[in-house]
């Protein structure tokens, strides 16, 4: 029997709108990356709940890659699942301190072997990260410093070429509160982070393994503490980052 005019251009257009196989794992990919990315940059905020529906919506998907990828954050500890729902997990001082031990253990190691191992290449890169005057870095947003922040350390651990070290470093830094503070640092605590990376980069010039690592771990606790003062000042203002 013959079909009706235009019904098989019809089926293939509905057979060509129908998703690929996988493509529920892509979707679920794509809302983890937003996810996650909106948690690191301080626009889901600690204790903010993450209503499937809303989270749908606004990824124009179906609630299924949105819990995938919520149940995924749960793993890596940036959200928690209450009766009531999602919500953004808010880290104990505890767990912050053990968050910034780690990274002063990584970075100081990774740091100490870039000396001996980055190509003058990689080198030059982590030296114009700041290549400038203390007062031109200061001025700058801090949202700005934060991003140079993470790209200077991240640049560093990839010098070291230990690709387990540095898969380390990445899941570590997914506790994006080990970076996201820089951006509510003073002017004194930026420059005390600037000089602390000028250290760094004279260390490394030098190829000096030992006094690379020394600065490397005096940087994370000078940033550390600095996190500590503003994390007291966030909390007696009513809870961590909290607007």
């Amino acid at each position: 029997m013959a079909e009706r005019p235009g019904t098989a251009g019809a089926k293939v257009a509905a057979r060509q709108r129908r998703p690929r196989a996988g493509s529920g794992e892509s979707l679920g990919d794509q809302a983890y990356a937003h996810i996650r990315g909106a948690i690191l940059q301080g626009r889901y905020r600690p204790n903010q709940r993450l209503p499937e529906d809303e989270l749908a919506t606004e990824l124009s998907s179906s609630r299924t890659p949105v819990r995938v990828a919520l149940m995924r954050l749960v793993d890596q500890g940036l959200v928690i699942r209450e009766r009531q729902g999602w919500v953004v997990r808010e880290h104990t001082p505890d767990e912050i301190r053990e968050i910034y031990e780690v990274r002063c253990a990584l970075e100081s190691m990774a740091t100490g072997l870039a000396a001996v191992r980055a190509t003058d290449e990689q080198l030059a890169t982590i030296a114009a990260f700041y290549d400038g005057d203390i007062e031109e870095f200061v001025s700058r947003p801090r949202a700005e410093l934060g991003r140079m922040n993470r790209d200077f350390h991240h640049t560093i651990v990839q010098a070291s070429g230990n690709g387990r070290l540095l898969g380390e470093w990445l899941r570590n830094r997914d506790f994006g509160i080990t970076y996201n503070m820089a951006v509510l640092f003073t002017r004194d605590e930026v420059v005390t982070c600037v000089e602390g990376h000028w250290r760094i980069v004279e260390a490394l010039s030098r190829r000096d393994r030992a006094e690379a690592e020394r600065q490397a771990r005096i940087h994370v606790e000078d940033v550390q503490a600095a996190s500590s003062r503003r994390l007291d000042d966030l909390q007696a203002a009513g809870g961590l980052y909290q607007a």
